[in-house]
């Protein structure tokens, strides 16, 4: 279906992402994979780095966190995984019920998850508008998540409109991003999500790089068709995305967080509410009664009337058929007034 035809109510959905974080282990990707998951992540995210396909040796470090890799090209070779490990991952994420997502950083790339026949495929915004992956995507029918951290509203506005021209899946989406790590509150830009979605017609959600959960927690409730947070066991890990990322627990209470938005959300319909509560309304309706204590023969004028708990005695506009009219026995104010308190002559 063409990403035209997107929905503007779908639940959020939640990607954890592990990036690199692993450092190359096969063991700690698999550990972070399996914790995403119990964590409540709906998809699962690497990044897929080929450093002769995407890098260069002039490539330099963005922040210079690497303690043993002299240049960007070779901390993408000692954190990369061959094919069958990416099987091997791939298979676990499934098996546990969560979706497999890669984010792809050249053309090879691309064509190694496409053979391992990853659904979901994610661009970062340095490649918004790389030809070459686009000239790749054209045959991909599966969900494509574009980022837009460091792209200009026009440049996201051209990815709009080539992503209507190809059949992706209609779960694709433009996420909002800022590509500062971390990013400051100031700097989120929901209004850009929404713009995305209400002005591109285009799904859209938020990469979230700040820190804590705050943000991604207002992006659900601005209605964000993905959010997107990096995860580690701890803050105290190694890497270069850790200020930005949350811990499991944070994230299970984000997971927590989306589930009752998406309850809160559904629609009411009132006078189905109205009469489930038939009792309950009867409960707290009112009567009419007495102010005080009465003596049979007494007569009780407009003035002396009142309303108590519960319904379904005398309504208010019938007192002024009984105002003025003696009563025929004793009247306890503990009491609902009924057509007996009144002789029949006053009837």
């Amino acid at each position: 279906m063409p990403i035209s035809q997107f929905s503007t109510e779908s639940v959020t959905s939640l990607i954890a992402e592990i990036g690199l974080t692993h450092e190359g282990s096969l063991g700690m990707a698999a550990s972070l994979a399996k914790a995403s998951v119990n964590a409540g992540a709906d998809i699962v995210k690497f990044q897929c780095h080929i450093a002769e396909s995407e890098s260069s040796s002039d490539e330099a470090f963005r922040v210079k966190f690497s303690l043993q890799d002299s240049s960007r090209w070779e901390y993408w070779k000692r954190t990369s995984f061959g094919l069958e490990q990416w099987k091997i991952l791939k298979e676990q994420v499934e098996e546990n019920g969560a979706i497999f997502g890669v984010s792809v950083f050249s053309k090879d790339a691309l064509m190694k998850m496409l053979h391992l026949d990853v659904k979901f495929i994610k661009i970062g915004s340095g490649d918004l508008l790389n030809l070459e992956i686009r000239e790749a995507l054209e045959n991909f029918t599966g969900t494509l998540v574009l980022s837009t951290g460091m792209a200009t509203w026009s440049e996201v506005e051209d990815t709009a409109a080539w992503m209507k021209m190809w059949k992706f899946s209609e779960d694709s989406a433009i996420l909002q991003c800022t590509s500062k790590y971390p990013t400051e509150l100031t700097e989120v830009g929901l209004n850009v999500m929404k713009d995305i979605r209400s002005q591109l017609q285009v799904n859209s959600g938020l990469s979230d790089h700040t820190r804590g959960i705050n943000s991604s927690i207002a992006a659900i409730a601005a209605g964000a068709r993905y959010v997107e947070k990096h995860v580690v066991f701890s803050r105290e890990m190694f890497g270069p995305d850790v200020s930005s990322s949350i811990d499991f627990q944070e994230f299970r209470k984000l997971k927590e967080f989306r589930d009752d938005f998406m309850e809160i959300s559904q629609p009411v319909n009132k006078d189905n509410v109205a009469e489930q509560l038939k009792s309950t309304r009867e409960l707290f309706g009112r009567s009419l009664g007495l102010v005080r204590n009465f003596s049979k023969g007494e007569v009780p004028l407009v003035t002396d009337f009142n309303l108590k708990k519960p319904a379904g005695g005398l309504k208010w506009e019938d007192r002024d058929q009984f105002a003025g009219k003696s009563l025929a026995r004793d009247y306890n104010i503990s009491q609902l007034l009924s057509i007996e308190h009144f002789s029949k002559e006053s009837e």
